[in-house]
C-alpha cells in the first residue's frame, strides 16, 4: 500500500510532537514542514530528519503533492490554512480550535461537504485507554447520569511576568483559557456521554488586567524569564479563568472550572461522571488509573492494563501493564484514528477521532460562555 504524503505546518512543541507520532503509525511520510521563517523552516527540517521545508505554507501545497497536512500554527492561522488545503482537495488534521469563530467554522463545514473530504481535530485526550474504558463503562454500566463535574486547572500564566502569543487576541481570539483548554473538558464530556452542551451560564475572569510581556520573543510553556529581562506593559483582554454551569441536551446537569492561574497544577484535567449505579473519575496527571466508586461495596483502582480492559480500550494500550503510558500515546492514538478512517474511506461517525464539525461545536461553546459571563445570564447553544 503507498504512503500517504503529509505536510506539517508549524514546527513548535505541538507540530514537532505530531512529526513524532506519525512515525509511529506506519504507511505515512513527511514529505514537508512549513515554519515562520526560511531559516526557521531548514533548520527543523534538519532536526526532524524531514527532506522538504518552506517559508509559506502555500508554496508547499503548490510544490508538494500532499494526502494530508497537519495545521500546529498559533490560532489565527487555523481558518485560513484549513481552508486554502481543503479548496484544494487536501485532508486535514487539525490543532484547537478549530477556528476563531462560528463563522468561519460554517464556510470550513460548507468547503467538506462540497468535497467530501477528512477532517480531524486533535481532542487527543478522547484516545487515552483508560478514557475508552470510561466511555464504555458510563454508557453500559453507569446507570442514570445524575450529575457531571471536573477541571483543567494549569499555572503556566500565574505570575504577571507570564505572557504568550495567546494573550494576544488577534492571534489566539477572543477566549483563551475557555478556547484553550476548557474546550477539551467540553468536547472530553460530551464524548464520554454521547450528549451535547445544550445551555450554560458562566463566570470569567481577568487576573491581571496588564501583563509585562517580554520584548523578546516568548515561547509557551517556556521558563520564567530572569528579573532583569526588559518588558513592555501589555492590556490583557482574555480571560485567566471561568466557572461554568450546564445542562446536557437530556437534562444533566453538570458544572467545571477551567484556569491557568492555579499554582502547582501543571496539565490538570479532571472529569467524574456521578450516575445512579456508580461514580467514575478520570485525571490526565494521573492518566494510568481509573476510579470506580461504589455505594455498597469497596471502591475499585482500575489500573491500565490491556489484559484487564475491554476490547476498545485495550487496542490504545502499546505495553504491558505497569508500564507508563501518556500524552504522547494519547496524541498517536489521536491521529492514528484518523489515518485509519481515510486509509479505509471510512465513515468518521464510526471511528472516535473529533470532525470539523465537533470543533465547530467547541466553537459555540466558548462563544456561549463568553455572551454569558458578558450578559449575566443562561444561554442556549444552537
Amino acid at each position: 500500500m503507498a504512503k500517504l504524503k503529509v505536510g506539517i505546518i508549524g514546527t513548535g512543541f505541538v507540530g514537532r510532537a505530531h512529526v513524532e507520532a506519525l512515525r509511529r503509525i506506519g504507511n505515512v511520510e513527511v514529505k514537508a514542514v512549513v515554519a515562520s521563517s526560511l531559516e526557521s523552516s531548514k533548520k527543523a527540517a534538519a532536526e526532524l530528519n524531514v527532506p522538504g521545508y518552506y517559508a509559506d505554507y502555500l508554496k508547499m501545497l503548490e510544490e508538494e503533492d500532499l494526502d494530508v497536512v497537519h495545521n500546529c500554527t498559533p490560532n489565527y492561522l487555523h481558518f485560513p490554512i484549513n481552508r486554502d488545503f481543503l479548496e484544494a482537495g487536501v485532508h486535514v488534521f487539525a490543532e484547537k480550535p478549530l477556528v476563531m469563530n462560528t463563522k468561519e467554522g460554517r464556510e470550513l463545514l460548507e468547503i467538506i461537504e462540497k468535497k467530501e473530504l477528512y477532517t480531524g481535530v486533535n481532542y487527543n485526550y478522547r484516545h487515552y485507554p483508560l478514557v475508552k474504558e470510561m466511555q464504555n463503562q458510563v454508557q453500559k454500566e453507569l446507570g442514570k447520569i445524575l450529575h457531571i463535574q471536573g477541571h483543567y486547572l494549569q499555572d503556566w500564566m500565574l505570575f504577571k511576568t507570564d505572557y504568550s502569543w495567546r494573550v494576544d487576541p488577534e492571534k489566539g481570539g477572543k477566549s483563551r483559557v475557555v478556547a484553550d483548554i476548557g474546550s477539551h473538558f467540553c468536547d472530553l464530556l460530551q464524548y464520554l456521554t454521547g450528549k451535547k452542551i445544550s445551555r450554560l451560564i458562566a463566570n470569567t475572569k481577568i487576573v491581571y488586567s496588564e501583563r509585562k510581556k517580554p520584548l523578546s520573543e516568548v515561547k509557551s510553556f517556556a521558563k520564567a524569564e530572569a528579573e532583569s529581562a526588559e518588558y513592555e506593559e501589555y492590556q490583557v483582554e482574555t480571560e485567566d479563568y471561568a466557572s461554568i454551569l450546564f445542562e446536557l441536551e437530556d437534562g444533566t446537569a453538570g458544572s467545571f472550572i477551567v484556569s491557568q492561574v492555579d499554582a502547582g497544577h501543571k496539565n490538570d484535567l479532571f472529569i467524574e461522571i456521578s450516575g445512579s449505579k456508580k461514580s467514575i473519575n478520570w485525571s490526565q496527571e494521573n492518566a494510568n488509573h481509573l476510579f470506580i466508586g461504589h455505594r455498597e461495596q469497596a471502591n475499585q483502582d482500575l489500573v491500565r492494563d490491556p489484559s484487564l480492559l475491554a476490547e476498545k480500550a485495550a487496542e490504545r494500550c502499546y505495553y504491558p501493564g505497569g508500564h507508563i503510558e501518556g500524552w504522547s500515546e494519547g496524541l498517536k492514538n489521536s491521529i492514528k484514528d484518523f489515518y485509519k478512517c481515510v486509509l479505509e474511506s471510512g465513515n468518521p461517525v464510526e471511528y472516535d477521532f473529533a470532525t470539523f464539525a465537533d470543533g465547530q461545536q467547541e466553537v459555540k461553546i466558548t462563544e456561549a460562555i463568553l455572551k454569558s459571563s458578558r450578559e449575566e445570564k443562561w444561554v442556549e447553544i444552537e
